[in-house]
């Protein structure tokens, strides 16, 4: 497929327009400002009796800790190769080439900030004692008991495997037996798989949108690549549980772009299955996956969404048939989360945390692109809106109260591509790389100053 060049200039504005910089560089004040007044509220309630914040970094999760490695300086040399050569190869590569590209580049990124000061800053997130790895091992030894068990035994297991499905530890378990077990491999698995969702959003994109989705994902990876979700795919399961719903919203755009009957099925088989694992892999994903719907909505085809929806259905009564219905898990972990420190965290404020940490997830470009949304092609535009909708809703619910910056993962990969917006001509590369120098500073600044728990 023919690339446009890179060397056109941009048009001059007619008289009295407003200048196209205007709403994104208010979208970039307004996200620091919100950062600042939530960090102050938080401030202000931290006093009061029964509400339960977080750690001490709100509205993040973790403590203000300035450390710098040698990880630290291969994300800047990184960062700054992004810089210099991203726009122009965004425009030059071939498709596959450029997918290949940018998947090793976000996880050569993400594994330089997760291992900022030494290696094992990258793996101990999984190792702490409220984890999945405390109980691979019984897992491990009985699958099939475990899962049939899990509902009836949920309140003798670590906090995170009581707020999730046993899904993820079901897979670490499978890992285990197969001789992949242990920190190590848990946190490769979330890294690997976390930094394709990179390629498997871009695959989406091209696939509905066409030469349009294509280079409007163009535009977007270098910025795509630099977000700050970077450093929660760094360690967290979270963004294994992105890469499935990506990777399975992909296969449905293949499954019904595709001409090849072959194919067609065969993706959609293979979507059903990625989307049916999604709610035994984090509850939120039953609302997060409804980023699915914008395929046959942009490709006027339901039958693949039909067959990957039945193969749905026959995931969830497989679970059924081994012991866990999916509203029983949903209720128990409920019941726990209600006896737990849930309660306590204040509705208000974490709505508003919730929503301003999505901004952060995906950049100053990212949230600057959304000021910009109505100039990106038609299916980016819809994938963009409805993932952020799904995350207004997550939050509106008041079940997600923080911790957001690994739950947004898998939706924060869906917005980030609004990037492009702020691109405008592909020849304006020096405005370009204006945006990728913030977005890249404030992903670097962040993995400086904050010490997380993922």
């Amino acid at each position: 497929m023919p690339r446009p060049s890179p060397e056109p200039s941009p048009r001059p504005s007619p008289a009295g327009r407003r200048p196209v910089w205007i709403l994104p560089a208010a979208a970039l004040v307004a996200l620091v400002a919100a950062v600042a007044l939530l960090a102050l509220w938080a401030a202000a309630l931290r006093d009061d009796a029964g509400v339960v914040l977080l750690t001490g970094a709100e509205p993040f999760v973790g403590y203000w800790d300035v450390r710098a490695g040698v990880g630290t300086l291969a994300a800047v040399a990184l960062a700054a190769v992004v810089v210099a050569l991203g726009p122009r190869l965004a425009h030059a590569l071939r498709w596959p080439a450029l997918l290949a590209v940018a998947g090793a580049t976000a996880l050569a990124f993400a594994v330089a900030l997760g291992a900022a000061t030494s290696w094992g800053d990258l793996v101990d997130p999984v190792r702490g004692p409220h984890e999945y790895l405390p109980v691979v091992p019984a897992a491990a030894a009985d699958p099939a008991g475990f899962l049939a068990t899990f509902v009836e035994r949920l309140a003798e297991y670590p906090i995170h495997v009581r707020g999730h499905p046993p899904g993820f530890v079901l897979v670490l378990a499978g890992l285990d037996r197969l001789g992949l077990g242990g920190p190590g491999w848990a946190a490769a698995l979330a890294v690997v798989a976390g930094a394709s969702a990179v390629v498997a959003v871009a695959v989406t994109l091209r696939r509905l949108g066409g030469r349009p989705g294509e280079e409007t994902a163009r535009r977007a990876l270098p910025a795509v690549v630099l977000a700050p979700a970077a450093l929660w795919v760094a360690t967290s399961a979270d963004a294994f549980f992105a890469a499935v719903l990506a990777w399975g919203v992909a296969a449905l755009a293949v499954a019904s772009t595709t001409p090849r009957p072959g194919v067609r099925l065969a993706a959609a088989l293979g979507a059903g299955l990625l989307l049916g694992a999604c709610p035994f892999l984090s509850y939120g994903l039953l609302h997060m996956g409804v980023v699915a719907l914008v395929v046959p909505w942009a490709t006027r085809r339901w039958t693949p969404t039909l067959v990957a929806g039945v193969v749905v259905l026959a995931v969830v009564a497989a679970a059924a048939a081994g012991g866990l219905w999916l509203g029983d898990g949903v209720a128990a972990t409920h019941e726990q989360w209600s006896a737990g420190s849930g309660t306590g965290r204040p509705y208000l404020y974490f709505l508003a945390v919730d929503l301003v940490l999505l901004a952060v997830l995906v950049g100053p470009a990212g949230a600057a692109g959304l000021a910009r949304a109505r100039h990106l092609d038609r299916t980016t535009r819809a994938m963009v809106l409805v993932a952020a909708a799904s995350a207004v809703l997550g939050a509106v619910g008041g079940f997600e109260r923080g911790e957001v910056e690994r739950i947004w993962l898998p939706l924060a990969c869906w917005v980030v591509p609004a990037a492009a917006a702020v691109v405008g001509d592909p020849g304006r590369v020096g405005a370009w790389r204006a945006w990728l120098v913030v977005q890249a500073a404030a992903t670097v600044v962040l993995a400086t100053v904050l010490r997380s728990p993922w």
